[in-house]
């Protein structure tokens, strides 16, 4: 059986290629997973400082 260079070459870029695509869609993954949780703590703690404007303004 025989094996040719250009086809086990082809065959590992091919297989880096797959690998890189699948960690940048990870890390893409992740990335918006960050922005997400971060837009929720400014949420909550806006919600916070106005609630404390409010009872300023009550008293």
């Amino acid at each position: 059986m025989e094996f040719n260079l250009s086809t086990i070459v082809s065959t590992i870029v091919n297989i880096a290629i797959l690998i890189a695509l699948i960690i940048g869609i990870y890390k893409a993954i992740q990335s918006f997973k960050d922005f997400f949780n971060r837009s929720k703590n400014m949420e909550k703690k806006i919600d916070i400082i106005l609630d404390k404007l409010e009872n300023k303004e009550d008293n």
